[in-house]
């Protein structure tokens, strides 16, 4: 069949050999969670063996070698600085009288771990500053919802390092009264856990629509200061390192599209063994809902996407570290 114009992806197959099931029949890897608002399906998998080592440590670094952080400093001025064999910050600091004063400040600021004033500079980005973090501080996050017309949320899939091992869990909403529940759980349960929020394109939709969903339900947004507007910031108290914007930025030329799963492709030679695209999820999760037994395929295969998506998401911030 082709839904929205989409040919690669035939449903038929997936809805007959999954009728009938149940998802926790299908995904062994499940709990279920309850709350005082309800109760939902968490999946979970450990990944033992993930091919990812992040060193958020060489972002600071980076910066010590550039001088274009310092206040009046172009890239002329850095070139001619590095010829006469001042190439850090800290060179900077004892071997220039115009600029030692300003660097020492900047070098105060990264010692201190200063992210919020650092990143008021328009040479550092959101990804420079990742060495202000442990690596434990970073929560991935993707959440899948009924379109952009409805922000409910009927997945929200989160990943993390514990122990050195990295871990996806995935809130899955059965039906819509269970989205309040999930909610609760991702609000007291997870969010105080973390600093550092890591999406691909997050700041555009995925922390907004988690800021709607707070606001409608709760009447507060945990993601945000008692001092911020709750309907006009959506986020004030968490960092966030948003893949797609640092993708834009630099690696631009050489990937021609920037959706997650061209990324994936052409950055990390990753082919995904769910190939259900992310505009489907809506139809097939509807679909679910007016007829679960006989559509629960459809729901696997949107789970599955899910996964994927927070699972790739480490992989692709390693590659941007290195560059």
């Amino acid at each position: 069949m082709n839904y929205y114009g989409i040919q690669d992806f035939d449903i038929t197959e997936v809805i007959n050999r999954y009728r009938g099931k149940k998802i926790e029949e299908i995904f062994q890897n499940h709990q279920i969670i309850k709350n005082s608002y309800g109760e939902f399906v968490e999946l979970i998998w450990q990944e033992d063996s993930y091919p990812c080592y992040l060193n958020l440590y060489i972002t600071k670094k980076k910066l010590f070698y550039n001088l274009k952080i310092v206040h009046d400093i172009g890239e002329y001025v850095e070139d001619r600085l590095k010829r006469r064999g001042i190439k850090t910050l800290k060179d900077l600091k004892f071997l220039n009288l115009r600029f030692g004063l300003s660097a020492n400040r900047i070098l105060d600021l990264i010692n201190k771990k200063d992210f919020r004033a650092l990143k008021k500079n328009r040479y550092i980005d959101d990804l420079d500053v990742s060495f202000c973090f442990h690596v434990e501080d970073l929560l991935f996050l993707d959440i899948e919802t009924l379109g952009i017309y409805d922000n409910t949320i009927i997945i929200l899939g989160i990943g993390f390092f514990k122990n050195q091992k990295y871990e996806v869990h995935l809130f899955f909403a059965r039906n819509l009264e269970e989205e309040i529940a999930i909610c609760e759980h991702f609000k007291n349960k997870i969010l105080p856990n973390f600093k550092c929020f890591v999406s691909y394109n997050g700041k555009s939709f995925d922390i907004p629509v988690l800021s709607s969903r707070f606001l409608y339900y709760f009447d507060e947004n945990p993601m945000i200061s008692e001092r911020d507007i709750p309907y006009m910031i959506s986020n004030s108290k968490y960092h966030h390192i948003d893949l797609y914007h640092i993708c834009r930025r630099r690696i631009r030329g050489i990937i021609n599209r920037y959706t997650l799963t061209n990324i994936e492709e052409q950055l990390l030679n990753l082919k995904r063994e769910n190939e259900l695209p992310g505009s489907m999820v809506p139809l097939c999760y509807k679909k679910y809902l007016k007829k679960p037994e006989r559509y629960i395929g459809l729901v696997k295969e949107c789970i599955e996407h899910n996964y994927y998506d927070v699972y790739s998401m480490p992989l692709i911030l390693k590659k941007l570290l290195e560059i």
